[in-house]
């Protein structure tokens, strides 16, 4: 059994969630004894997706037989990998599956999901497709170092005091109102290190811009950097927020899980297994409270929760990822002989 493992980003967006999420699905199968490639012009037997932007590929494998997955939600804050789209009406905020993602869906063997509810979600939005849950995956010895130097690359990549508090905020700029959450908290914080990273070059609209210029010194807004200085940031931080009002990648929110730290984020509508209030995080539903929680746990004066979450992070880690993918393939390939 050979099996493709496809997702391929724009080069500058090459370090964000669809590429980690097909980083940890190789890892998985690699810990799984599974044979694997990532180009499509080579032999396989069967076919796993990660963005419904890849239609044509998934049409091909479709056309030669050759059963296909798809991994959807898992990585929603990656413009290349979602399968959402939001609409505010009189001030009410609905999400709904893209008329793309529910005809690419509707067409695979298999569909994957990271939780029963974001499962629960398709099913109600018309994919007809076997739908499975399964782990999102962490590697969780990325996140264990035996070398300070290794551990401490963030701060001589930004110059940063090591001694200052950090947080990392990560997600798209098209939310003013989720954005403020953050920067208010580094104006009320202002000896600690703010840090929000999104996707390389993402085009700013002037009242954006304005915020941002506007921003305080320890507020930084920056594109995701190599793998090696993000997971630093993550290991060094002292809380990870998700203030936008869009789902969340929960790829990036299990990293922070398995990086134990504090999580701060905005009520989410998929995962609500998965992001338990009080216990793997600390969940806000206006700007306001999620700036008043960040400050918080800034100052030790909330309950913490980073530990709960990393024994989640550990039941997600990429062996059993990688027995539970054999199985699904397995299954498959005896269903199409």
């Amino acid at each position: 059994m050979r099996v493709l493992i496809y997702f391929k980003p724009k080069e500058k967006f090459d370090n964000f969630e669809g590429a980690r999420l097909r980083k940890t699905i190789k890892g998985a199968l690699e810990v799984a004894d599974i044979d694997y490639t990532a180009k499509d012009v080579d032999y396989y037997d069967i076919a796993h997706f990660i963005s419904p932007n890849d239609e044509s590929r998934i049409n091909s494998c479709i056309e030669n037989n050759i059963p296909v997955v798809m991994s959807a939600l898992y990585c929603e804050s990656d413009l290349e990998a979602s399968y959402l789209e939001y609409s505010t009406k009189k001030e009410v905020r609905s999400i709904a599956l893209t008329a793309k993602a529910l005809r690419v869906l509707n067409k695979v063997t298999l569909v994957l999901v990271p939780s029963e509810e974001s499962k629960e979600f398709l099913v109600s939005a018309g994919v007809t497709t076997p739908i499975e849950v399964v782990p999102t995956g962490v590697n969780l010895s990325r996140f264990s170092y035996l070398r300070d130097d290794e551990k401490e690359v963030f701060y001589r990549y930004y110059r940063e005091d090591k001694n200052k508090k950090i947080v990392v905020s990560i997600g798209s700029y098209d939310n003013v109102d989720g954005l403020s959450a953050f920067i208010k908290a580094a104006k009320l914080n202002p000896n600690c290190a703010f840090y929000n990273f999104a996707q390389k070059n993402v085009k700013l609209n002037t009242k954006l811009k304005i915020i941002i210029k506007r921003s305080p010194k320890n507020c930084h807004f920056v594109d995701v950097p190599d793998d090696d200085i993000y997971r630093s940031a993550l290991v060094n931080s002292d809380v990870f927020m998700y203030n936008g009002y869009d789902a969340a990648g929960i790829v990036s929110v299990l990293e922070a899980m398995a990086a134990k730290t504090e999580i701060v984020i905005r009520n989410q509508p998929l995962f609500s297994d998965i992001l338990v209030n009080e216990k793997t995080c600390h969940i806000g539903n206006y700007s306001e409270t999620l700036t008043a929680i960040a400050c918080d746990c800034l100052n030790g004066k909330i309950y913490p929760t980073k530990e709960e979450a990393f024994k989640y992070a550990s039941t997600q880690g990429i062996d059993v990822v990688g027995e539970r993918l054999k199985d699904i393939y397995e299954s498959l390939l005896q269903r199409r002989d």
